[in-house]
């Protein structure tokens, strides 16, 4: 799913990328009586890469409802302050503090919007949005696939490798060049045709 052409190709779309590639994807797991999932930026976490645009794509496996723990948003927190990592990721006591903090520094009320869809359904959302989700208080388990995408033009930063998860990506970097391996980070779909060619001869195999 996560090699899709068409799911790249819509991803650059939203964007207004010339093209799109995988920075990470994921299976999220969230079995009943699982804690929250602290409000974050993902992007506060990815000044490793260049330009640093992100776009992720979060498509739930299982019928999501609110008391499930789904996936938060905050409306249009997208256009706040690009901030740095803030407060426990894992089971915070308090899950939204660090967004309301942010909010707070805006001057504003914060909409929360869950995602509640039926299973295959999903959401997209910018890099420098805020989300998190609390704990799944419902007796069903709540699973999803993420797919974490950035633009196809994205080079290596190494002078920023000691912030965030950068040390975690940064050993996939080639001796002497900023270039995104694309054994690691395929492109997905670029305007001009291109995508990475071993992705077909993976699925095709």
């Amino acid at each position: 799913m996560v090699l899709d052409a068409t799911l790249g190709k819509n991803i650059a779309a939203l964007g207004g990328w010339s093209g799109a590639r995988i920075m990470h994807d994921n299976v999220l797991w969230k079995p009943p009586a699982t804690k929250s999932l602290g409000f974050h930026q993902d992007s506060a976490y990815l000044a490793w890469f260049n330009p640093s645009d992100l776009l992720t794509c979060w498509i739930a496996l299982d019928d999501t409802r609110a008391d499930g723990g789904t996936i938060e948003f905050v409306r249009g927190s997208h256009r706040w302050q690009q901030g740095k990592p803030d407060g426990e990721f894992h089971a915070p006591l308090d899950y939204r503090k660090p967004m309301r903090n942010a909010a707070a520094r805006e001057g504003v009320e914060p909409e929360i919007v869950h995602v509640e869809v039926t299973a295959g359904g999903g959401s997209f959302h910018h890099g420098w949005t805020w989300h998190g989700s609390g704990a799944n208080t419902s007796p069903n388990p709540r699973r999803a696939l993420v797919l974490h995408a950035m633009r196809s033009d994205a080079e290596y930063v190494p002078e920023n490798f000691d912030q965030g998860i950068g040390p975690i990506y940064s050993r996939y970097k080639r001796l002497g060049d900023n270039r995104l391996d694309e054994n690691h980070f395929p492109i997905l779909w670029r305007e001009d045709g291109y995508r990475t060619p071993q992705i077909d001869d993976y699925l095709n195999g």
